[in-house]
């Protein structure tokens, strides 16, 4: 469904190599994750798929068609087909969630007003928000903007869903809604979805096929039905970390506590050696 074929992208001249020589392929009709650090490339990669972002070298294979050797207009035309979401949600907040929907059909050259309304409104349907079609983005909770933003991307109908850290700006309860949300139109709708993020239960959640991601390149790929298995064995921090049972914390631990230099200028704290309820009573000092 979607081929990467040995795509770089580079900023500033070549100094910064964001994307490094990554080929990857996501099977047609797949839930397919890309996590990795801060700083490891994913996003970049997830907006090199749709030429937000076009690569510096490589090739991009979208069901079959090569986008990267597209005009400007065939380009456009092409992302119709292409939905994406975004962590900041990206609505127009004087648009109604409705109006908001119908912007993705305008643009998609859809010029008849009451067949966009139409489509609009069954695009709500899919995330149950029919109902709130006529509130403001204002009146709506994070979760609910995120359902619009999905909507919106679902209006046109396409065969491929981008989502760029949906979940980073939800609460955990809400972030299960919205996956559920996800998971339901991959399966009812058959759309091929690929999700990058840093949060790894979103990945053991709801990926079939996991890609990891460090400086730019692909050191790690697996299927979170070998993440079940006990033979598994990754290799990378990441991996192990989805195998594990998530952060554990030492709250029984003694000792003492490194307080940087900046910190320990306040109230003549020395920086060396500090108990933890001493740093923490600078810390407050310094707060107030």
């Amino acid at each position: 469904m979607i081929s990467l074929r040995h795509v770089t992208t580079t900023f500033k001249g070549g100094d910064i190599t964001a994307v490094d020589d990554v080929s990857l392929d996501v099977r047609r009709g797949s839930i397919h994750g890309i996590i990795g650090f801060s700083g490891a490339g994913k996003s970049t990669l997830l907006r090199n798929i749709n030429l937000l972002e076009r690569p510096t070298s490589g090739e991009v294979w979208v069901d079959g068609e090569e986008l990267t050797g597209l005009s400007a207009e065939q380009l456009r035309q092409r992302r119709h087909q292409i939905g994406m979401i975004f962590q900041g949600f990206n609505l127009v907040n004087n648009h109604t969630a409705v109006a908001n929907v119908e912007l993705s059909l305008t643009f998609a050259g859809v010029t008849n007003r009451r067949e966009r309304r139409r489509r609009a409104l069954e695009a709500l349907e899919l995330v149950d928000l029919a109902d709130r079609a006529k509130a403001y983005p204002a009146q709506l909770s994070g979760g609910q903007k995120q359902r619009v933003a999905i909507a919106r991307a679902l209006a046109t109908k396409p065969n491929v869903l981008l989502c760029d850290e949906p979940t980073s700006a939800l609460d955990p309860f809400t972030t299960a809604t919205v996956l559920q949300y996800l998971a339901d139109i991959n399966a009812q709708l058959g759309i091929t979805i690929v999700v990058v993020t840093h949060e790894m239960e979103v990945i053991k959640a709801l990926a079939d096929d996991v890609t990891v991601m460090e400086s730019g390149a692909i050191v790690e790929q697996f299927t979170t039905e070998q993440l079940r298995s006990d033979s598994f064995r990754p290799h990378t921090a990441i991996g192990s970390y989805l195998i594990s049972e998530g952060i554990s914390v030492d709250k029984g631990r003694t000792g003492t506590l490194e307080v940087p230099a900046t910190l320990a200028t306040h109230e003549d704290v020395d920086a060396a050696s500090v108990t933890a309820d001493d740093a923490a009573t600078t810390l407050q000092k310094v707060g107030n």
